[in-house]
């Protein structure tokens, strides 16, 4: 039996999935086309970052019978709704240090023998994509590898009492980590053998790790789920795709209350009204939107208001967007000499939506930029003088907010505060200019 590779992004999988899925080992599955049959006819089930939570929770059912009978689940990511008993919901290191991300090994496990963690605890010298912090221990998971000296347990293993194994990784995929040392193929393999039943913990430790109540982890945070609105008057309206990150987003205290409608992306044409303002998160998987396209044309069309994020490929999906993206470097404030060359333009200094927004909130990194048609207003460039931020009301009758900046992202992440620092101002500016 082999394993499902639930593909939830709209990039196809890596090389060494689809090297897997030719031999025979790994089916990918789009996750909407998911069942029940298909997760008992597996023996195991890989998940990545943008695994949908609200559609999964839907089969927490399957899930729970899938592990049942023995079933291997491999979860990349933070935990953010109740799909399994006995998980918990992520929670990030408490105002965390770089030395709050070393990585260290708690409980050696095969699925890292032979890997100087040291190659995975950074990516172009910057910690933090590894992990942050982690899902809570079940009651008799145990412990692989943690972070900082109180060794935060960014990795576990649990062997369910009713069968079946779930190995916890709570951090970007960890089928991505190792780049410069060519380890991602090998973590995918491995990955993959372990979920089809390959070595795991023989003997079971017996040392698991310290309580979440005695790490130094924040507090829970409440996410709300999705919500109708009855307002009458013009609203915002996000299309959740229920990643992680979506979900804290927009679910999450800091932002939750601009917010009047959050739905998924399927339920926009029953929802939209077309003095609307739709925003559309970073990284949104573009398959999401992209079956919304002609939804989304007719809104603008219709004098509507489109807010798009970056890296989630509005260019697939929206009308005349110019987009060329690039190598991101998140490296360079390494130096501290280093200046990423983002400006703020000097039409922003008197645009609403720019409201308390200068280069230290616009600057992160840079996943590529727009040429916007004549006419447009250019808000933010960056060092090569090209457009990241800009309003379009000359394309369409509507009006376009596009940006290749990914805040909502990093944010809903726990990475990177210049992110928070820039939606601080930026969601409330979005909400004024609802309200005018």
């Amino acid at each position: 039996m082999n394993t499902i590779y639930l593909k939830s992004e709209h990039e196809g999988p890596s090389e060494a999935v689809k090297a897997a899925a030719a031999e025979g080992a790994v089916t990918i599955v789009e996750q909407p086309d998911l069942t029940a049959e298909m997760l008992l006819a597996h023996k195991g089930l890989i998940t990545g970052n943008q695994l949908d939570q609200n559609a999964m929770l839907l089969m927490r059912g399957a899930l729970a019978a899938f592990l049942d009978v023995g079933g291997r689940w491999f979860f990349n990511g933070h935990m953010v709704r109740p799909l399994a008993d006995g998980m918990s919901q992520y929670r990030p290191i408490e105002a965390p240090k770089r030395a709050d991300f070393d990585l260290s090994s708690v409980n050696p496990h095969p699925l890292f023998s032979g890997i100087d963690l040291l190659m995975l605890e950074t990516n172009k010298g910057v910690a933090g994509f590894y992990g942050r912090g982690c899902n809570p221990l079940p009651e008799g998971a145990v412990a692989v590898n943690g972070l900082g000296a109180a060794q935060v347990p960014v990795d576990w293993v649990w062997a369910r009492p009713r069968g079946g194994r779930i190995f916890s990784h709570a951090g970007n995929d960890l089928g991505s980590m190792g780049l410069e040392w060519n380890l991602s193929g090998e973590l995918t393999r491995r990955i993959i053998d372990w979920t089809r039943g390959g070595a795991c913990f023989d003997p079971w430790p017996s040392a698991p790790a310290s309580p979440a109540a005695d790490l130094p982890l924040a507090a829970s945070e409440t996410y709300g789920g999705m919500r109708m609105s009855s307002r009458t008057g013009r609203r915002i309206v996000a299309p959740s795709s229920g990643t992680y990150y979506n979900i804290r987003s927009l679910e999450g205290p800091r932002y939750t209350e601009i917010f009047d409608i959050i739905c998924a992306p399927e339920q926009l044409g029953d929802i939209l009204r077309p003095g609307d303002i739709l925003w559309v998160p970073c990284r949104t998987p573009a398959q999401r939107m992209i079956a919304q396209k002609d939804l989304v044309a007719r809104h603008l069309a219709g004098g509507g208001t489109v807010v798009a994020l970056g890296e989630s490929r509005s260019d697939l999906w929206l009308p005349k967007v110019d987009f060329s993206g690039t190598p991101t470097n998140w490296w360079w404030w390494l130096d501290p000499a280093a200046d990423l060359g983002v400006r703020v333009t000097e039409a922003a200094a008197s645009y609403p939506l720019m409201a308390g927004i200068g280069r230290r909130q616009a600057t992160w990194h840079l996943h590529g930029w727009f040429v916007p048609p004549d006419g447009a207003t250019v808000l933010v460039r960056d060092g090569e003088g090209r457009a990241i931020l800009y309003e379009d009301k000359v394309s369409t009758k509507g009006t376009m907010i596009l940006s290749s900046l990914d805040p909502m992202f990093h944010h809903g992440s726990h990475f990177m505060p210049a992110t928070t620092l820039f939606l601080d101002h930026f969601v409330p500016n979005v909400k004024a200019f609802a309200n005018v």
